[in-house]
């Protein structure tokens, strides 16, 4: 999926080309990173949409983990992305196989 590209500000980057206009890129991973990291609510057209990984991250219990796992796969599947493979095993390495 091509989408414009912000930067860790959430600016939305020029093209390389220096004429002004908006980069516009593949997005699947920036797509994903901003819905593990938002919260519910943080779309307001959509206020069920986020995953808000950082309630989990601080979490040793195994019961989160799977928790996470299951809302990982819940809020992408809402997103219409198709999960192969998802391991939340490591969460500073998650690790999700799919495509929109």
């Amino acid at each position: 999926m091509k989408d414009f590209i912000v930067d860790e500000d959430l600016l939305i980057t020029g093209d390389d080309s220096g004429n002004g206009d908006f980069a516009i890129k593949e997005a699947d991973q920036q797509n994903i990173e901003h819905l593990l990291l938002s919260q519910k609510g943080s779309y307001k057209e959509f206020p069920i949409l986020g995953v808000g990984i950082k309630k989990y991250i601080n979490s040793p219990d195994a019961t989160s983990r799977l928790r996470l796992e299951n809302e990982i796969d819940k809020q992408l599947s809402y997103d219409k992305f198709y999960v192969k493979t998802l391991d939340v095993n490591d969460l500073q390495n998650i690790k999700i196989d799919g495509n929109y």
